[in-house]
């Protein structure tokens, strides 16, 4: 019976979860990814129906065995994980199996002078078969490979892309040997070869790793908001990295026991990585402000909005601390999902989401804070990845510039369905509100989840606020870190 292996790092399908309501459909991610799946490699029999053309011959077939995926157990009562019909990030919740070590042994190879290939035969039957060019350009050796930091020594300008072995051997079971004409040797470990399996199959399943699913919310997240104790995240690794599991997997997380000091926004995000500056510095105070140059800066209602769309990186997740609130009446975020916004658009009036997802929008900010600035950018309101799926967010009704780069006969189709994908968020069901309290601090994805604030007095008592940004990459990369040094495998 043949054997086979699958390798890459693997993800869930993408789920899409409405409030309480589940609808499965597939999504990938394009931004960041292997953070949150870990499984192993397993040798398992092939069927004998597979046309795999990687296995023609020796009938190797390459599988993924692990756990069947599921809701995670929910985290200081967030409901996570992630993403939906939207092509995003990582992914929560992942499949593990276990390697049988006996199995994984090279036990022949050979050259292939047709196809220009190394075919690698397996101690279960398998053959693997890896390109001469691929493995000259990937020679793992110290004078083509700096191991420190994990970079090719070997440049494109003097790599032979004709190249062909004249030897190759295996080396105990364990390696691979390959002898170049100029005399030059290669080892290549038999897990590393694995790992990066060429097969249709493997080629397929590495497609998965991308993938991720996202809860989806509506105003019932107030009942069940994911929430997280700032002295635990300041200490504690394994708690920022949940909490940071929960922010990327619903798109925000309500912070209590903060200080009421300012300076806290940045500690947070020092824990992470840092703030990202922009135009207000590296951080900034919501108060009412004489002469403000943002409207932020006043006790008017702002609509919903994502910050500073007229940047082309807009900043991935914003922070907002309440130092100080308000004893009166209004001073309330309204919180919105736009991916959930998106997805009922695109349901109930497709050529609204099909006008919203195509037409580029400019926005314009000008001003003076920090410094003298003057941003423009040409966003969509909906962008989709190469697959049609949603990946962000543009809105922001006070920096959308008069400038309509439209056909005159578009623009009423335009402003139609503007106002459709405006109502859906206003929805009572879907939009959130909260009134923080102070020592309570929000923090949510700025490319989806959409905030605003209703207009309060300034007599009745000082409302003052502390924000600050950081961006997804730099997110993902302390989660990846601190995955890797706690050793989490889910």
């Amino acid at each position: 019976m043949a054997l086979s292996v699958y390798l890459g790092l693997l993800r869930p399908w993408q789920k899409l979860m409405v409030g309480s309501t589940a609808s499965v459909m597939t999504s990938k991610w394009s931004r960041c990814s292997s953070v949150l799946s870990e499984h192993r490699l397993r040798m398992v029999e092939k069927s004998p129906n597979s046309t795999d053309p990687e296995t023609l011959g020796s009938q190797c077939v390459r599988t993924i065995h692990g756990k069947q995926q599921q809701q995670a157990t929910p985290v200081s009562r967030a409901v996570f994980p992630p993403q939906a019909v939207f092509k995003r990030r990582l992914s929560a919740l992942c499949g593990s199996s276990e390697v049988q070590e006996g199995a994984l042994i090279l036990e022949k190879v050979c050259l292939n002078e047709a196809a220009r290939m190394v075919e690698v035969g397996w101690s279960g039957g398998g053959v693997s078969r890896f390109p001469y060019v691929w493995l000259r350009d990937n020679c793992q050796c110290p004078q083509c490979f700096n191991p420190d930091s994990r970079s090719r020594l070997v440049l494109m300008s003097d790599l032979d892309v004709n190249v062909s072995p004249v030897r190759v051997d295996v080396q105990g079971g364990s390696s691979l040997s390959v002898e170049w004409p100029d005399g030059h040797q290669s080892q290549y470990d038999r897990h590393w070869l694995r790992e990066r399996c060429f097969s249709t199959r493997a080629l397929s399943e590495r497609e998965r790793d991308w993938q991720r699913t996202t809860q989806l919310w509506g105003a019932e997240l107030a009942h069940n908001l994911p929430k997280a104790d700032f002295p635990a995240l300041l200490t504690d690794d394994r708690a920022l990295y949940d909490f940071l599991v929960r922010l990327d997997s619903v798109g925000l997380v309500l912070v209590q026991n903060v200080p009421c000091d300012v300076g806290q926004v940045e500690k947070l995000a020092n824990r992470v990585a840092f703030l990202k500056q922009t135009c207000f510095g590296k951080d900034f105070e919501v108060v009412t402000k004489m002469n403000p140059s943002d409207l932020a800066f006043t006790s008017v209602q702002l609509g919903l909005h994502i910050d500073l769309p007229s940047y082309n990186y807009t900043p991935g997740v914003q922070m907002l601390h309440c130092i100080e609130q308000t004893t009166g009446e209004g001073g309330d975020n309204s919180l919105v999902d736009g991916f959930n916004a998106a997805s009922q658009l695109k349901e109930e009036n497709p050529d609204a989401f099909r006008l919203l997802s195509t037409v580029k929008v400019n926005f314009i900010y000008v001003g003076t804070d920090h410094h003298k600035y003057f941003f423009r950018t040409r966003q969509n309101i909906i962008s989709l990845d190469d697959q049609g799926e949603v990946q962000s967010i543009t809105y922001m009704d006070l920096s959308r510039s008069s400038i309509l780069d439209l056909h005159a006969d578009l623009v009423q189709p335009f402003y139609d369905a503007l106002k459709a994908f405006n109502t859906i968020m206003y929805l009572p069901r879907n939009c959130l509100s909260l009134k923080m309290s102070a020592g309570e601090l929000i923090i949510f994805d700025n490319t989806r989840t959409l905030h605003g604030r209703s207009a309060y007095s300034p007599d009745s008592g000082t409302r003052h606020l502390q924000g600050g940004y950081m961006d997804w990459d730099e997110i993902y990369s302390r989660m990846r870190a601190i995955k890797a040094d706690l050793g989490i495998k889910a």
